[in-house]
């Protein structure tokens, strides 16, 4: 009966120490497939949205074309975080830029200043800059400039709008290959 005790208790405590093993191993090939950024992808479809954050809730800061080039600097779940291209127009209340002589430029006049998704503090905060931040402001609404992006801003792009050649998704490729 002692003999089949020992038994039993050496069998458990090999049974958990290869399980541990085997889940050490599992969590070192997970961690050595993680992806490294920056790297440059290209949109996939005409019509990828750009958003403000990592789901499909977040307001859409801009569409890409087909083959849009866009430089990724982080992931999260089927998210990519992108540097937002000049066409994806982000808000700062006019409060807290004054105009330049030079049309379109604004500069920032306060510290740590949000940039919103849409004209309104109900829009999601893209970002924030100081001053003496420059910008290029593209239009004016009710008190809120539209701007291109500074410098670092960031949006988001789902992993499945993304290619990394063109190849992959039919530019650069002569008539004659088809």
């Amino acid at each position: 009966m002692k003999i089949a005790k020992i038994f039993s208790l050496i069998f458990l405590l090999t049974f958990f120490l290869h399980n541990s093993f085997l889940a050490a191993q599992d969590a070192a090939a997970t961690a050595s497939v993680e992806e490294e950024f920056p790297k440059l992808g290209f949109v996939k479809n005409k019509g990828a949205n750009i958003r403000a954050g990592d789901n499909i809730n977040y307001e859409s800061l801009c569409k890409l074309e087909k083959g849009d080039p866009i430089k990724i600097i982080g992931k999260r779940y089927s998210w990519y975080k992108i540097i937002l291209p000049k066409k994806a127009h982000i808000y700062i209340k006019d409060d807290y830029v004054d105009l330049t002589e030079q049309k379109g430029i604004g500069i920032v006049n306060a510290s740590r200043v949000n940039l919103r998704a849409g004209p309104d503090t109900k829009y999601s905060i893209t970002g924030q800059v100081s001053k003496p931040q420059e910008l290029n402001i593209v239009s004016e609404t009710d008190g809120w400039y539209a701007i291109e992006p500074p410098k670092g801003t960031t949006g988001w792009i789902n992993s499945s709008q993304i290619m990394y050649t063109l190849d992959s998704i039919g530019i650069g490729r002569d008539k004659e290959d088809k």
